[in-house]
C-alpha cells in the first residue's frame, strides 16, 4: 500500500512483484490506467485513522509507505495500527520537526550539530547570535527550502520569526550534499552523494552526481555521520535523503527525511549506479531485490531554469553543450507565462538532466547551462 505516489513513482512501483494498491488525495493527479487507488485524505490524521481501521484493514496489506513528505507520516501511522511492514512513526517525525532532530543530536551525535536555537527561547537566541553573528532562519517543520533565509544579526531577526515556529541555526561552511541511503535492519547503504548548486537563498539550482568535490576519502566520511545519524534517530529501515555541509573533514547535518530526494535525484542514483532507486526505495518493504542495471553515464546533473521576475517573453530550445548532453528537457513556461521571485523551489521554471563523461565535464556543463538565458523575460508592472 503506497500513500501518495506521484505517477513517476507508481509506475516503478508496478515493477515490484506484489500486488498494490495506492491511496491518493482528492484531485490528486492521475496514475496510469489499471493502477488500483483508493482516495482519502491522509492529511487529516484522525480521519486517515479511521480510515485506516475501516477500508485498508480489510485488505490486509503486508506494508504502508510513501516516498511524499507529507505521506511519511500517515503511512507510518497506519503501518503502525495494522501491524504491518512500515518506518517507525517516531522516526518519522523526528525527522519532520527539525527542532526535535536537534535535540536528539545534541544528545547522541553532537558532533553532526550546528549550534542553534529555538525562535520562542530569547535567551537561546541572544548566545547564538552573539558568539556567530549571523544565523539561518528556517521553519521547523518546513519543506522545498521555502521561507529559509540568512539573518545577519540579531536585530535583523524580524518578530515573526522570534516564535516557536522557527528554528535558528548557525551557518555552516563549506559544500551542500544531498546522500541517498537505504537500511535494511539498521545497516546503511548509500546509493549515492550529490554536489548542491544554491542561489544565495537557500534554493536548490542543481545537483551533481558524483559529488566533484569530494574525494573518496570524504565520500566515506560523509556516509559514516550519515548512518550515525540514522542510528541516532532510530532510522533502522527504508530509503533515507539526508543533506549535510562539509567544510575540511567537518560534517555537519542539515536536514533529513525518510524517503529519497526530489528533484530527480533518483534518476541520477539510475544514470550513474544502475540503481532503480524510486524501486528500491519502496521495494525494501516487500522483500524486493534491489535492481541494478548497466550505469549510463559516469556523471550526471539536474539543472533547474530560471528568470527573472516578469513576462516571458521566449523560451530557447534544448541545447548542443560543450561538455555533456542533455538527457531530459522540461520548461513549464511558455511566452506570456508571468514569473514571480524565486522565493522556493516551487518558484522555478523547469529542470533539464544532464549526461558527463566524468565529473569535471558533468560540473563544466552545468555551469554552461546556467549561464545560458534559457527562459527571456520582460519587466510587467502588473504582476
Amino acid at each position: 500500500m503506497i500513500v501518495g505516489a506521484n505517477p513517476t513513482v507508481a509506475r516503478e512501483a508496478a515493477a515490484l512483484p506484489v500486488g498494490l494498491v495506492h491511496v491518493q488525495l482528492p484531485g490528486a493527479p492521475a496514475l496510469d490506467p489499471g493502477a488500483r487507488v483508493l482516495t482519502a485524505d491522509f492529511l487529516d490524521l484522525p480521519a486517515f485513522l479511521a480510515f485506516t481501521d475501516e477500508v485498508l484493514r480489510p485488505l490486509a496489506p503486508a506494508a504502508v509507505v510513501s516516498l511524499t513528505e507529507l505521506g511519511l507520516e500517515p503511512a507510518a501511522l497506519a503501518a503502525r495500527r495494522l501491524g504491518v511492514t512500515g518506518v517507525d512513526p517516531a522516526a518519522v517525525r523526528a525527522t519532520r520537526d527539525k527542532l526535535a532532530m536537534r535535540r536528539i543530536l545534541e544528545r547522541e551525535a553532537p558532533h553532526l550539530n550546528p549550534a542553534f536555537a529555538a525562535g520562542d527561547d530569547a535567551e537561546a537566541v541572544e548566545r547564538l547570535f552573539a558568539a556567530h553573528g549571523r544565523a539561518v532562519a528556517k521553519p521547523v517543520d518546513g519543506v522545498g527550502s521555502t521561507s529559509v533565509a540568512l539573518v545577519d544579526g540579531i536585530d535583523a531577526l524580524p518578530a515573526d520569526r522570534r516564535t516557536a515556529a522557527t528554528l535558528l541555526e548557525q551557518y555552516a561552511e563549506g559544500r551542500e550534499f544531498s546522500v541517498e541511503a537505504l537500511s535494511e535492519a539498521g545497516r546503511h547503504t548509500v546509493h549515492g552523494i550529490a554536489e548542491k548548486g544554491t542561489t544565495d537563498g537557500f534554493i536548490e539550482v542543481s545537483h551533481m552526481m558524483p559529488p566533484p568535490s569530494l574525494d573518496a576519502r570524504r565520500q566515506e566520511l560523509v556516509a559514516r555521520a550519515v548512518g550515525e545519524l540514522l542510528d541516532a534517530l532510530g532510522i533502522t529501515d527504508g530509503p533515507s535523503h539526508t543533506e549535510v555541509k562539509v567544510d575540511g573533514d567537518k560534517v555537519v547535518v542539515i536536514e533529513t527525511h525518510t524517503r529519497l530526494g526530489g528533484d530527480g535525484i533518483a534518476d541520477l542514483v539510475r544514470l550513474t549506479t544502475g540503481v532503480e532507486w524510486r524501486r528500491a526505495a519502496l521495494g525494501w518493504a516487500v522483500g524486493a531485490e534491489l535492481v541494478r542495471g548497466p550505469a549510463a553515464a559516469a556523471a550526471a546533473a539536474t539543472v533547474f531554469l530560471t528568470a527573472p521576475p516578469g513576462r516571458v517573453t521566449a523560451v530557447a530550445p534544448p541545447p548542443v553543450l560543450a561538455h555533456g548532453a542533455v538527457h531530459t528537457w522540461d520548461v513549464s513556461v511558455r511566452p506570456g507565462d508571468p514569473v514571480g521571485v524565486l522565493r522556493s523551489s516551487l518558484d522555478r521554471l523547469g529542470m533539464a538532466v544532464l549526461t558527463a563523461a566524468d565529473t569535471d565535464a558533468c560540473a563544466a556543463a552545468v555551469a554552461e547551462l546556467i549561464g545560458r538565458p534559457v527562459v527571456a523575460t520582460a519587466p510587467d508592472p502588473t504582476l
